[in-house]
């Protein structure tokens, strides 16, 4: 557990300092630099490359994760893992390429009159997708190599701080938007240079032939795993991307853009347990081969209780700020206010049920997460198709935190049934408890008048965060719900008075 909670930590660090970047850049800078069919071509095409990439990758990184145990072998140069997932990677991104070019009469059809926009940029989506799929190919073999953090620095701040000095050429006005969106393909691609060079000074660049061993055992339940991994994955890439296609197909890249910048602000709640699933995953795998339930269970209960209280945290925080946020933005995008909301209880359904879904994938049940997921794409599609029409984005967003909430009961229940873990205690509902107590305390203090400096609000936000952060935290320690948080707490504390 001490590898989780030190890599998870270096991780969260990176990640937050990314969402700093991110939140400055995408949350606030981006909506008043651009129009909003603008931002929504940016969220249509980032949403739209997340799936490709996952179709691309065959479900090869899925079967990493559970099989590369058996294909760990320096000396070996891993029995030529590596280059069977590039290979099979770029046979699937092939494939995609074909696709988009044979839908490309259709995408013309469908979207000419409200996303012209998109029909212009629509082919961006081949270098955007490469650079996606094999950034996670070579992200995914480091973090087999117990080394998430890497990837993490890249992806959530490198890439983010990339994509602020774009947006700083345009603002300047030394590029086009055109040409803006070349230099924001390069935000994409040098973290995949980086990636790449990380793994080679790591020395376990292999790509040599001669290595390549699979014996016909592990190569049909390679095939058979990652043939379901790949259904789950594109699937659950689905699920999370297909309100904004709905949205842009129905509202046109307007309401996408209003959309996609208040998922961006929910998606700062789950940046903790991201870093999570990156740094438990290869360990859960190594626990199943040795059938170390006890182990997978003190991960599960642990990743359920902190990720609930860093979840309550962030989500407190932002929904108690959302009055301030919204005065940085055009008028247009208060819209998106209750989107918020939504998604944000949905990112903190999601993390306060722990690391389920890895359970269940690493396990040998990992065939029935396929089948919820699949499952989840009806019920995505149908609630959006109900809720969309009446609500506009607001229905999105309620559809979006139903269905999380559906899947996490599902896959809760069944690893509870299945392997008989059940990671709750009363100290998760104190957190619940302890959460709603300090929003409503902090929603009762006045906020600033409408018509007040931008100063003022920054320093509304700055105030209302730290005393969010004093009670929230403070009580916390002191009721001593996390031994893990508190142990960090005074191995700092050691650590600063030794200094």
């Amino acid at each position: 557990m001490g590898i989780i909670k030190r890599q998870t930590i270096q991780s969260s660090i990176y990640a937050y300092a990314g969402v700093v970047v991110g939140f400055l850049t995408q949350g606030i800078w981006f909506p008043n630099l651009f129009s909003e069919q603008q931002v929504g071509l940016l969220t249509l095409l980032i949403s739209l490359s997340l799936i490709l990439a996952q179709a691309s990758n065959v479900g090869i990184n899925g079967a990493g994760g559970r099989f590369f145990p058996y294909f760990r072998d320096a000396e070996r140069q891993h029995n030529g893992f590596l280059l069977i997932a590039s290979l099979a990677t770029f046979v699937g991104f092939c494939l995609c390429v074909l696709a988009l070019w044979l839908a490309r009469p259709w995408i013309v059809y469908l979207y000419q009159d409200q996303s012209a926009l998109f029909v212009e940029y629509y082919y961006l989506l081949i270098p955007l997708t490469f650079c996606t799929v094999y950034f996670t190919v070579f992200d995914n073999y480091s973090r087999l190599l117990y080394d998430p953090v890497t990837g993490t620095l890249l992806q959530q701040f490198v890439q983010r701080l990339l994509v602020t000095l774009a947006g700083g050429l345009y603002w300047l006005g030394w590029v086009t938007f055109p040409q803006f969106l070349g230099v924001w393909l390069l935000a994409f691609l040098l973290p995949l240079l980086f990636m790449i060079i990380s793994v080679a000074r790591d020395e376990a660049l292999f790509f040599s032939r001669n290595f390549v061993s699979v014996n016909p055992d592990l190569r049909r339940n390679l095939i058979r795993y990652a043939s379901l991994t790949f259904t789950s994955a594109l699937s659950s890439q689905v699920v999370i991307t297909i309100d904004k296609m709905m949205i842009n197909s129905k509202q046109g890249l307007g309401d996408t853009g209003i959309y996609g910048t208040a998922s961006y602000f929910a998606a700062v709640i789950a940046i903790p347990a991201t870093a999570l699933y990156k740094v438990s995953g290869t360990l859960i795998a190594e626990s199943w081969k040795v059938n170390d339930l006890e182990n997978i269970a003190n991960i599960y209960r642990k990743s359920c209780l902190n990720q609930l209280i860093a979840g309550c945290l962030v989500f407190v925080g932002v929904a108690a700020n959302l009055p301030n946020v919204f005065q940085f933005l055009p008028a247009s995008y208060s819209a998106g206010y209750y989107v918020i909301l939504w998604l944000g209880l949905g990112k903190l359904f999601d993390m306060a049920t722990g690391i389920n879904g890895t359970i269940l994938n690493t396990s040998r049940y990992y065939t029935y997460d396929s089948f919820f997921v699949v499952i989840l794409i009806f019920i995505t599609i149908g609630a959006n198709l109900y809720l969309i029409p009446r609500f506009g984005i607001n229905g999105a967003a309620i559809g979006a935190a139903f269905v999380t909430l559906l899947f996490n009961l599902a896959r809760t229940l069944f690893v509870g049934f299945a392997f008989k873990m059940q990671p709750f205690t009363w100290r998760n509902l104190v957190v619940i408890g302890l959460g709603l107590a300090v929003w409503w305390l902090s929603v009762q203090l006045p906020y600033s008048n409408a018509r007040a400096a931008k100063w003022r609000f920054m320093l509304d936000v700055g105030w209302r965060s730290a005393l969010i952060t004093g009670l929230f935290g403070g009580a916390v320690l002191a009721l001593k719900l996390s031994p893990d948080i508190n142990q960090m707490v005074d191995g700092l504390k050691k650590r600063f008075i030794t200094k």
